[in-house]
């Protein structure tokens, strides 16, 4: 009785541990898929502002800029006064007066490099720099502004307003570059050779260069005025841009048109392209951070992203094109303000509407308003504010969140123009050399290469392991039979032990004997039927002496001569087939290259690591199939053979069906292999000789440098979360197809 009350316990003990051991897994597998969400989640979220303060101002403002923290605020109000106000409570902190600005009115302002550029009524530019220096009192952080005013600079000799300026400085150069109120654009250029003894002599290059934007192509007369005749055929200058590698200039016109001047030679400055690049007129241009991309706004709204391309119809071998498009203003783009984080930039117009804008995602972020026409706007330096102050004299703060306005679906699994490009690609690069760098998180390539990959190996391990667990459970004789858990113990070596091998040893391996690999199948089959054929003359007595099944030993040396046959040919069918040299015949007649970690080494590396699991389980279906189904066959005339692969093949089906997923589930998170064992290139191509980069490995590469809640750190969760649904998805989907078949061949 005793017995009996113990083994029931026994048995419910057993059935809620079964029960409560499953219920924890699934409990395990969804807290993990939920954590891996919640680190993902955050991609999804859009921009908004966390705070929002106004401050009323005494005057009409035509400047404006912040320090890095977003405390003080620095405004140049048309009258001439800079004041220092605190964006705390709005206590002006400190006040300055323009000294050299006299009894003259700013018509034009440009602020680069914490220098404010003025431009006046009487054609003189006056520089004035601004600091904020940081000190220490009892723990307290006190910032103290700055300012310093440079000598007024006579800019234009007829003393005519200055409508619009830019002006660029380098650790040796200058340049300022301004429109006057009757048409003329000029340039001023100071420049200081260097050489191995310390700088030398200053130059200094004073020019109209009018005319090229007339049509004269180059100007040939820079100290001379335009004739008042093409000076009436030039299109009113309405914005300027200058890169900072102080080479590029771009000039926006009244009539929409957008014209490109080379002005690294100073002296001899000359236009490289004439563009049509609005039908209206072009009122606002600004370079993303990097000074490679071009913002274009016009009359109407429109926001578009211009770059130079390679292009072989033009001489110059470049040209203008336009890569981004961005949500348009309802009413004429007045200010473009870049971020100095990103390919972000606001955008205001003359409704009210300041935009948030990313180039590379061409989403706009957010938007915000101002009750007035904005005069000013600024984007915070961390790119995690914006100030603006309209004609109503209001200054307006916005503290913004921002945290990945590069991710959207497009940028994840689309084309992408980026920057340097030619065309829309896929391309994964997440870090540079420089801060302008543009990250590019497309996991297409990556998912290819884990499709890749996969394919490849299970090619390689899917005939050998079904084919071996066939063998090995009807042919194979019983003496054999401790051959099963040898190849079980494959399934023990680590896979960075297969990766090492893989990369150090198997990789030049296979270049040096690619040709040897070309014609092993025909010299194998060539010495196997000749085994069979030496076998089938063997005296019976001889063959007697050996179980049935223990003939596949017999091959064994028929298959080394093989391969010894075929790498000494190596040489000659080299020569033969592929004129001497096989890696320069892949590349001149298919246009394939060859890289030593290709995926010919992946696919042995990770089928060697995936064969003991699908013969395992497959060998262990077959073995499972009924004995009576066999007898059957074989007592109705059919052949072991026959026998095999028409009844044990299809009614082990399910079983074997698992065992293909199984393995491919782990080719697919497999990631020491593919890490080593391939040049980790994430490029999107069939070639058997190239590499790749699978989701796996891209995250044991990135996440160790990736910074903890930033993009890239994220990104990285969602391809491990691409990886736990796909997993999930073949699983459910094998599981599914397993119980039909199972009940579809349970009825034999």
């Amino acid at each position: 009785m005793k017995s009996i009350k113990r083994r029931r316990f026994t048995d419910k003990a057993a059935h809620w541990v079964i029960k409560l051991g499953g219920a924890a897994v699934i409990v395990v597998i969804l807290a993990l898929f939920i954590f891996i969400f919640l680190e993902v989640y955050p991609l999804l979220k859009d921009a908004r502002v966390i705070d929002k303060k106004t401050f009323l101002l005494s005057e009409s403002v035509i400047a404006l800029k912040t320090d890095d923290q977003q405390e003080i605020a620095c405004v140049l109000y048309k009258k001439g006064l800079v004041e220092f106000i605190s964006l705390t409570d709005g206590a002006v902190i400190k006040k300055h007066p323009l000294s050299g600005l006299g009894n003259a009115l700013i018509t034009s302002v440009d602020m680069a490099d914490n220098h404010l550029f003025i431009g006046t009524d009487d054609g003189r530019l006056l520089t004035v720099a601004l600091s904020f220096s940081e000190s220490f009192d009892q723990g307290v952080r006190i910032i103290s502004p700055e300012v310093s005013e440079e000598e007024p600079l006579c800019f234009d000799d007829q003393k005519k307003p200055l409508k619009s300026i830019i002006c660029k400085k380098s650790d040796s150069a200058r340049v300022l570059i301004a429109s006057s109120e009757d048409g003329r654009l000029l340039l001023r250029a100071t420049e200081e050779t260097t050489s191995l003894f310390g700088r030398g002599e200053k130059k200094e290059v004073v020019q109209d260069i009018t005319g090229l934007i007339s049509g004269a192509g180059r100007n040939d007369a820079p100290h001379l005025s335009p004739p008042d005749e093409r000076l009436a055929m030039t299109p009113a200058v309405t914005s300027l841009a200058l890169d900072h590698f102080l080479e590029n200039l771009y000039v926006g016109a009244s009539n929409g048109e957008l014209f490109h001047f080379n002005i690294s030679d100073k002296e001899n400055p000359y236009l490289v392209e004439k563009i049509k690049a609005s039908d209206t007129a072009i009122t606002a241009l600004g370079f993303l951070l990097g000074d490679v991309s071009l913002v274009v706004g016009d009359q109407r709204g429109g926001i578009n992203v211009w770059m130079r391309v390679r292009d072989e119809a033009l001489a110059s071998g470049w040209a203008l094109k336009r890569i981004h498009t961005l949500k348009s203003h309802n009413a004429a783009v007045i200010a473009i303000a870049p971020s100095f984080r990103d390919k972000g930039f606001l955008t205001a117009a003359s409704d009210g509407t300041i935009n948030l804008n990313h180039a590379t995602s061409e989403q706009t972020l957010l938007t915000i308003t101002t009750t007035a026409k904005p005069a000013t706007i600024v984007f915070s330096p961390k790119a995690n504010g914006a100030l603006a102050v309209d004609e109503n004299n209001t200054l307006y703060l916005w503290h913004i969140s921002n945290p990945h306005p590069e991710t959207t679906l497009k940028t994840l699994f689309g084309r992408v123009w980026y920057e340097g490009y030619e065309k829309p690609e896929f391309v994964w690069q997440s870090t540079g050399g420089t801060d302008d760098f543009e990250p590019k998180l497309s996991l297409t390539p990556l998912i290819f290469g884990t499709i890749k990959g996969t394919m490849y190996a299970m090619l390689f391990a899917v005939p050998v392991g079904v084919l071996a667990a066939l063998y090995t459970s009807q042919f194979l004789h019983k003496t054999l039979k401790p051959i099963k858990p040898v190849i079980e113990i494959m399934a023990a070596l680590p896979s960075v032990v297969l990766g090492f091998l893989a990369g150090l040893w198997l990789a030049p391996l296979i270049e040096k004997i690619f040709p040897a690999i070309i014609i092993f199948p025909l010299f194998i089959l060539l010495f196997i039927s000749f085994a069979i054929f030496l076998w089938n003359y063997i005296p019976p007595a001889f063959k007697g002496r050996y179980k049935h099944g223990a003939e596949a030993l017999f091959l064994i040396p028929f298959i080394i001569i093989a391969a010894y046959v075929s790498i000494q040919l190596s040489g000659y069918c080299e020569h033969l087939l592929f004129s001497d040299d096989y890696r320069r015949w892949l590349n001149d007649i298919l246009g394939l290259r060859y890289d030593q970690r290709n995926a010919v080494v992946v696919g042995f590396a990770i089928g060697f690591a995936i064969i003991p699991l699908i013969f395992t389980i497959s060998e262990d279906a077959m073995n499972n199939v009924p004995k009576s189904l066999i007898s059957a066959s074989l007592a109705l005339g059919a052949t072991p053979w026959q026998t095999a692969m028409r009844v044990v093949l299809p009614t082990a089906s399910p079983g074997v069906f698992s065992a293909i997923m199984i393995g491919f589930g782990r080719a697919v998170g497999e990631t020491m292999i593919v890490l080593m064992a391939t040049g980790n290139t994430p490029i999107m191509d069939w070639n058997i000789f190239n590499g790749f980069r699978a989701l796996a490995a891209n995250i044991a590469v990135e996440i160790p440098e990736a910074p903890m809640g930033g993009t890239l750190y994220r990104t990285l969760f969602l391809a491990a979360m691409l990886l736990f649904i796909t997993t999930f998805l073949v699983n459910t989907v094998a599981e599914t197809v397993r119980q039909k078949m199972k009940r579809r061949y349970s009825k034999l």
